[in-house]
C-alpha cells in the first residue's frame, strides 16, 4: 500500500510538472484569470486569433532585424519598452510606430516592478512614458498598455496604473524563453499553448533577440497553418462589433 500510494504521488506530481512546464496557459485562463479580473492575460476565445508582444527592448541592431522580419511575416506587434534601453536605439519608438507596431511601458530599469515603492514605480512610470514619447514624436501616442518587470503585480500597482488609464496586460503564452531552453522546446511550448484570444510574450535584448528571431521564422507559419492570425493588442481585446 505505501509503495502504491509513493507511486501514485509520484504521477500526480509529474502530471503537475507537465502541466506548469508545458501547458501553463490552461491554469492562466482557468484559474489567475477569473481571479484577476484587472489584469489582461488574454483575449476573447470566438476566434482564431493571437497578439504578439515582445519585451524590454530596445536591443539595438536585433531590433531592427525583428521589425524587417515582422514586416517580411506581416506580423503587428506591441513592444513593451525599457526607458533605460533606449539608449541603444532611440529612434526604434518612431519606426516601430511607422511600421504599425504599438509600444508599451515596461519601466525605466529591468527589474521587478512589484517591489518598487509607490514613488518610485509612478517615477519610473512617468520617466519612462516621457522618453518613449519623444522618442515616438511626432507621433501621438495613445498610451494604453503596461507590463510589469518579472511579470509579478499587485493591487496597488492595478490602482496606480487605472489612475493613469494604463491596462496591465501580462499574456497567456511564455515559452520561457528568458531560461533559454532549446529552440525545439519554444516552438513546440506555443503549438502546445497556442489559443483563440493568446497573447505571445517574447524577449528583446542583445542576449534574445536573436532567439526570438529564430523562434517566430518557425512559429508564425507554424500557426498560420493552423488557422491562427495574428492582430493588433487593441484589436484582440476590443474587436469591433
Amino acid at each position: 500500500m505505501t509503495l502504491l500510494l509513493a507511486v501514485l504521488a509520484l504521477i500526480l506530481l509529474l502530471d503537475l510538472v507537465v502541466v506548469v512546464v508545458l501547458l501553463p496557459s490552461l491554469l492562466i485562463r482557468g484559474l489567475l484569470a477569473p481571479l484577476f479580473p484587472g489584469v489582461v492575460f488574454c483575449g476573447r476565445g470566438g476566434q482564431k486569433r493571437l497578439a504578439l508582444t515582445i519585451d524590454d527592448g530596445p536591443s539595438g541592431p536585433g531590433s531592427q532585424a525583428l521589425l524587417a522580419l515582422l514586416r517580411e511575416l506581416e506580423v503587428p506587434a506591441t513592444f513593451f519598452l525599457i526607458g533605460s534601453h533606449l539608449q541603444r536605439d532611440h529612434r526604434f519608438p518612431r519606426r516601430a510606430l511607422q511600421q504599425g507596431h504599438d509600444l508599451g511601458n515596461h519601466l525605466w530599469c529591468d527589474e521587478r516592478s512589484a517591489s518598487l515603492p509607490p514613488s518610485a514605480f509612478q517615477q519610473q512610470l512617468s520617466d519612462t512614458e516621457r522618453a518613449i514619447a519623444r522618442a515616438a514624436a511626432p507621433a501621438q501616442l495613445q498610451w494604453r498598455w503596461f507590463r510589469p518587470g518579472g511579470g509579478w503585480f499587485h493591487r496597488a500597482m492595478l490602482g496606480w496604473l487605472s489612475d493613469r488609464s494604463y491596462r496591465l496586460v501580462l499574456g497567456s503564452i511564455f515559452p520561457w524563453d528568458t531560461l533559454r531552453p532549446p529552440l525545439w522546446f519554444v516552438r513546440l511550448f506555443v503549438r502546445l499553448n497556442a489559443h483563440p484570444g493568446g497573447i505571445l510574450v517574447l524577449h528583446d535584448t542583445p542576449a534574445f533577440s536573436g532567439r526570438t528571431l529564430e523562434s517566430l521564422r518557425h512559429i508564425v507559419p507554424a500557426l498560420r497553418r493552423r488557422g491562427y492570425s495574428f492582430v493588433p493588442l487593441q484589436e484582440l481585446l476590443d474587436p469591433a462589433p
